[in-house]
């Protein structure tokens, strides 16, 4: 949404860009017609295209609105204050990004989602541990001490001390020779539970590994048609400044004008896309990473 509301607003300058330039055409149109120096249809054909120009103009400023609003909600933000003005400009460049190896091992250590079921694993295979104790004896150790006496001479034998000690020490085993079954259905239990888990565990490193591939392939492509219509800007520039001239000069036709323009406004449409699919795919690849 971010990137999508700068190209947007790329694009929204590049439509006033050419509304603009259809408008001082229009104007130089009515001086060669009252030189008569070029036809009124010329206008007539020139106005239609501005007419276009002027409609997309106006939509694409709604979207950008919409835009806005929509980012504003996901913000937060109250939906009367959707003033905020976007700062950051498109990146153009590749930087330096690590390999898809570099990438993918540096997710295996950041990546919370993945961390998370590594830790789900290891606690399964805490517990299936734990349950396969079950077939196993067990040796406790247990000690006793305390005194007893005879409250009156009666009581107790002739001779007999009135208080004397008493305790006890020894080892207790116990050995599960049967248990119907429950120790080796637990065991199962709990190893179909870290089954489940390792499956988790590999999904998502295939998961994470598809979306670091997937992300670098985007921006890899993005940046190619990024530097191919950014040269081609510069190309239908030239063109249109060359077909202006030449109808000025009573040598071109007005349709090789409008053509130029509107060859002008769609690379520049492809370019300002481009770049934001290019951002896009960069913000891409540190999140499938774990960047923060």
């Amino acid at each position: 949404m971010y990137y999508e509301i700068l190209a947007q607003k790329k694009l929204v300058g590049s439509l006033e860009f050419s509304k603009s330039t259809l408008e001082n055409h229009c104007r130089t149109i009515g001086l060669l017609i009252n030189a008569d120096k070029a036809a009124r249809v010329d206008l007539l054909r020139t106005e239609v295209r501005l007419a276009d120009i002027a409609q997309r103009l106006a939509r694409e400023r709604n979207t950008l609105g919409l835009q806005f609003r929509q980012l504003a909600d996901l913000m937060g933000l109250d939906e009367n204050d959707i003033s905020f003005g976007l700062s950051d400009s498109l990146a153009a460049t590749m930087p330096q990004t690590a390999t898809e190896e570099e990438l993918t091992a540096f997710a295996y250590e950041k990546r919370r989602d993945y961390l998370a079921l590594i830790r789900e694993l290891e606690a399964c295979d805490r517990r299936v541990e734990a349950a396969r104790s079950g077939y196993f004896p067990s040796l406790n150790l247990f000690c006793s001490y305390g005194g007893r006496w005879a409250p009156a001479p009666k009581e107790r034998p002739a001779g007999a001390s009135v208080f004397e000690d008493a305790g006890r020490i020894g080892l207790e085993a116990e050995v599960p020779l049967f248990d119907g079954g429950r120790i080796r259905s637990l065991v199962r239990e709990e190893q179909a539970r870290r089954a489940a888990a390792e499956q988790m565990v590999r999904e998502k490193k295939m998961k994470i590994r598809l979306d670091i591939q997937t992300a670098l392939a985007n921006a890899s492509s993005a940046h190619e048609r990024m530097t191919t219509t950014g040269k081609a800007i510069d190309q239908a520039l030239e063109g249109l400044r060359i077909e202006r001239e030449k109808y000025g000069l009573g040598m071109g036709a007005i349709l090789d004008v409008l053509d130029a323009q509107a060859a002008l406004l769609e690379v520049e449409t492809n370019y300002y896309l481009a770049l934001a699919d290019f951002n896009t795919a960069l913000s891409q690849i540190n999140f499938a990473a774990g960047k923060e």
